[in-house]
């Protein structure tokens, strides 16, 4: 059973390779710079235009933290 599914795998990998690409064809036709294909320009971004200095706090209660953010009222 395993020889089995094994030789199907391998023989349509096999046969898989052997064919040829359509698109291939049609890619060799074309020109390598055509000047009828459009592209989007490029607008100039800063890397560092949303750039906030931060420094470093110590850490707070945790404790505190969580009895703020836990949910207020009956049940709770």
């Amino acid at each position: 059973m395993k020889i089995a599914a094994l030789l199907a795998v391998a023989s349509t990998l096999v046969g898989a390779g052997c064919t040829t690409s359509p698109r291939l064809a049609e890619m060799a036709a074309e020109p390598a710079a055509n000047p009828s294909y459009a592209t989007a320009p490029g607008h100039y971004r800063s890397v560092l235009g949303s750039y906030q200095h931060r420094t470093p706090v110590d850490p707070k209660n945790w404790r505190q933290l969580n009895d703020d953010l836990a949910p207020k009222g009956e049940g709770a």
